[in-house]
């Protein structure tokens, strides 16, 4: 079956459910040609992603498979679409070469195409020695850019048998491996799997796969001796006890690794989940035993469970899976908002960030931890770290908008992470808006005047006496708040307030309006003095203030005509200018002698005159 035929089948299934996960467990499984039995064989398969020993199961990311000749290719393919229905995987690359395929078989693997994508460039067969080639892979996860989200996979099956001269093919393939990783430089994520066939720490090929280098390999498990029953929990070879047609001998060896370069050991960015290496179903109780001998623990709690898996693993094959769980870089998002209302100089306004990381995983353990700086500039003000939790939870970060000066604000947050390989890892949000000026009440247009006199006079009995006051909001202009009157108050009777109450004044005054009661009043100076309310316009950050105007009405006295000089006096003085303008008036030359102004001074401005005496 194709790779192509392999996905479309297993796209197919994936309508019927199944949720990707991007966090990635790798294993690896010799199986001996595919001489065991093929239902348990496919019960295995499915244990390994039903495997929750570690708080969490996940169907695999990448499965590695050593002894696989070209004649099984399509047995194998059908075995993984059984056992992981639903689960969209393809086969990479596959090579078998020289007389590879007739000796031990070559290199299978198998990736989730919803989580995966092969590099095939990056494909190269390594010859170790013995007729056997190791494959290496490239690999790169889905969604994510940076080269930091790859990683090699080298697959290999190294000479077998105990004696001096094997040992020097197996470090002989040992050492093609590494000058062939050290080649891709530092700083590489390589994983090196599969049947080493190494009886002890001691052997050469194991010190080269840990010697120092561009791709030293760690061992998950220490570089200490794993022989004996002391370490039987690392063992992976062979389940089964009695010599048949798989290699037998009980589980007492450690032939099956998973190491790998110090950028999948340090937890940053794509690395191994810490403690999650293990031996599929080695309970460390079976050491020179078959696996199935009496009852399994590998899941402490659920012995029926555990010895479903060993009876499985009897009859599947000679060799156990070694699986690890290797975490994902985060995938960072955030939001903010991208405006902010108009405010006032000196308004507090603060601006959420929200900080979460989407990766897709099935546990918190599967994505490194997002810790993210959040830096606000141009107007943004705050700088803080956050640890960002995996959606839909979201860290939130406030920030504050700079309101010391009026100004039109277009500034920025920036999201940056130094975690390797994240998706993402620097993101910009703008923001904008406007802070405006406080609104500047005044009684003159030309400066800021806080008080003012406005005086005027008037006769008694004339009724109300309208006073007008402009106001002004001094220096207005785009970035000004508006200025609203809120009202007058301290004046009584006879003054009053007719109107003290407008919004929105801008560039032009706004008038406010008094009165005087001139009725009845006696000559005289009348004085009072008005508190004028005044606040910005109705936005966040406004103040208040007052403004004091101070109303003078002089009512002055009523004049007596008859008094010709204006002596206070009406007399003779009075009379002699009134009978010295006797007769016709000049139109052009008035006099006040014709009281009466009917344009002729005589009789009866002479009456008048006469009925004021004194």
């Amino acid at each position: 079956m194709s790779p192509t035929r392999l996905v479309a089948l297993a796209s197919i299934a994936l309508c019927l459910g199944s949720t990707a996960s991007a966090q990635v467990r790798i294993v690896n499984y010799n199986l001996a040609k595919l001489a065991g039995d093929p239902a348990a064989t496919r019960a295995v398969l499915t244990a390994i992603g039903d495997d929750n020993k570690f708080g969490f199961a996940v169907d695999p990311g990448v499965l590695m498979f050593q002894e696989i000749r070209a004649a099984d290719i399509v047995e194998l393919d059908g075995m993984i679409l059984a056992a992981f229905p639903g689960v969209p995987y393809a086969r990479a690359t596959y090579t078998t070469s020289g007389t590879e395929d007739g000796a031990a078989g070559g290199q299978c693997m198998y990736y989730r195409t919803d989580l995966l994508t092969e590099i095939v460039s990056g494909h190269v067969d390594i010859p170790t020695g013995a007729s056997r080639n190791s494959d290496r892979w490239l690999l790169s996860l889905n969604g994510y850019t940076s080269t930091a989200a790859r990683f090699y996979a080298y697959s290999s099956h190294l000479k077998a048998s105990n004696t001096a001269a094997d040992a020097d093919i197996r470090n002989t393939g040992a050492i093609a491996l590494r000058n062939n990783a050290d080649a891709l430089g530092a700083g590489v994520h390589c994983v090196f799997v599969g049947d080493y066939n190494l009886y002890t720490n001691a052997e050469a090929a194991y010190g080269t796969m840990v010697s120092a280098g561009n791709s030293q390999c760690f061992d998950p498990l220490g570089t200490a001796n794993w022989t004996g029953v002391a370490n039987a929990i690392k063992h992976t070879q062979s389940p089964v006890l009695v010599t048949g047609t798989l290699v037998g001998g009980g589980v007492d060896d450690r032939f099956d690794f998973q190491l790998s370069t110090a950028d999948f050991q340090d937890g940053d960015g794509l690395s191994l989940i810490a403690g999650t290496y293990r031996t599929l179903g080695n309970d460390g109780a079976h050491y020179n035993l078959a696996i199935n001998d009496g009852n399994n623990a590998y899941f402490p709690t659920d012995i029926p469970r555990s010895n479903a898996l060993a009876a499985a693993l009897f009859v599947a094959s000679d060799h156990m899976p070694v699986i690890a769980d290797y975490q994902v870089p985060p995938i960072m998002n955030a939001t903010m908002q991208s405006s902010f209302s108009t405010v006032i100089v000196g308004a507090s306004v603060v601006v959420p960030v929200s900080v979460w990381n989407s990766a897709n995983v099935v546990h918190v353990l599967g994505s490194d931890a997002l810790v993210a700086s959040v830096v606000g500039s141009a107007g943004l003000v705050g700088t803080q770290s956050v640890t960002a939790p995996l959606a839909p939870s979201t860290a939130t970060v406030n920030l504050s908008v700079n309101t010391a000066t009026p100004a039109n604000i277009a500034a920025s947050a920036t999201i940056t992470t130094t975690v390797e390989g994240t998706q993402n890892p620097s993101i910009a949000r703008g923001l904008t808006g406007t802070v405006l000026a406080h609104a500047r009440p005044s009684w003159s247009s030309s400066s800021v005047t806080t008080t003012t006199i406005v005086s005027t006079s008037t006769a008694a009995n004339v009724g109300s006496l309208p006073l007008s006051v402009p106001i002004y909001n001094f220096g207005f202009g785009a970035l000004q708040a508006t200025l609203d009157l809120d009202g007058a108050s301290g004046l009584v009777a006879p003054f009053a307030v007719v109107d003290a109450v407008e919004s929105g004044v801008g560039a032009l005054p706004a008038n406010l309006l008094f009165s005087f009661d001139t009725n009845g009043r006696a000559p005289g100076v009348y004085t009072q003095s008005a508190i004028v309310s005044t606040s910005d316009a109705n936005l966040l950050g406004a103040t208040s203030a007052t403004r004091t105007v101070t109303l003078e009405v002089t009512v002055t006295a009523i004049s007596e005509p008859a008094d010709l000089n204006g002596d206070g006096q009406v007399d003779g003085s009075d009379l002699a200018i009134l009978l010295n303008a006797w007769g016709a008036v000049n139109p052009k030359n008035p006099t006040p002698a014709d009281i009466d102004d009917d344009g002729i001074v005589g009789g009866s401005d002479l009456a008048i005159l006469l009925n004021a005496w004194g």
